[in-house]
């Protein structure tokens, strides 16, 4: 009843259609199965693994996941009131004790997060989707002036131009504009003067703060470091999917259905077929 509960979406008037019992009936036994939950850990083998790290929330909580990239495979979940640094280290500290063999980390660019996960011998490599969803809150999709415009073009291609020929460009693209990010003008309210383009300004300080860990995937190409969280972001949605279907449910049995379906085994990539 919990896994069909928890798995192919079946409320609770369904399970008591099927089974027979009260529909309060069939809550009690999905609340005593729910307990039985495995651990929030997982160890498949020893071979080297590519971490994604990321973090979702369902209302006060939060889960934070720890995945393997190339085997699509969830090794270590845990729940938090607010996404740390220092839980994030926890985890992979965590994964490395129990005998994993962490060789790259992939993450978002949470201020000193890649810093401190280099600091622990492994390589990281920022997400680049979230790169560009952090470019666009400083320049919106439609920048209004001629450099915030050319800066998010510079943005949308970075995985097209490669580090190299990203980090030219961008040192052109300050060059030319050195001028414009250096305007300032008299603000109303206070009479101080201050940067007239604080947002492209600020946009620029955030590519210059994620370029040395933006194309590490690069730099290893025999570790296949994908350049993106998107594969927890997928697991995501379908987490969200999931627990939504049930309205109501308190924090505690989300937990459990969280870790639940977290710990089934993914299903290898479809192949394209032609």
């Amino acid at each position: 009843m919990w896994r069909a509960y928890a798995l192919r979406r079946a409320t609770l008037a369904d399970l008591s259609a099927e089974d027979g019992r009260s529909a309060r009936q069939v809550q009690r036994v999905i609340r005593a199965e729910a307990g039985r939950n495995p651990a929030a850990v997982r160890v498949a083998d020893r071979t080297p693994v590519v971490l994604v790290l990321d973090t979702s929330y369902f209302g006060a909580f939060g889960v934070m996941v720890f995945r393997c990239a190339t085997r699509r495979q969830n090794l270590h979940w845990t729940f938090v009131g607010e996404e740390t640094n220092g839980a994030y280290l926890a985890g992979v500290a965590r994964l490395r004790e129990a005998g994993l063999d962490v060789v790259a980390a992939v993450c978002d660019g949470k201020r000193w997060l890649a810093e401190q996960i280099q600091a622990l011998g492994v390589p990281v490599q920022l997400c680049q989707f979230h790169f560009l969803k952090t470019m666009t809150r400083h320049l919106t999709r439609h920048p209004r002036t001629e450099a915030g415009s050319e800066l998010r073009s510079l943005a949308l291609g970075a995985k097209r131009l490669g580090g190299a020929a990203f980090t030219a460009a961008l040192e052109t693209w300050r060059v030319r504009h050195e001028s414009f990010l250096a305007e300032k003008t008299v603000a109303p309210s206070t009479g101080r003067r201050r940067y007239t383009h604080r947002d492209v300004r600020a946009a620029y300080r955030t590519a210059l703060r994620w370029l040395p860990n933006l194309f590490t995937y690069e730099k290893f190409p025999a570790l296949v470091i994908p350049n993106t969280t998107n594969t927890l972001e997928g697991t995501f949605s379908h987490l969200k999917r999931r627990v939504n279907v049930h309205r109501g449910l308190n924090d505690e049995t989300k937990r459990k259905m969280i870790s639940l379906i977290l710990n089934q085994p993914c299903l290898p990539k479809r192949k394209k077929t032609n």
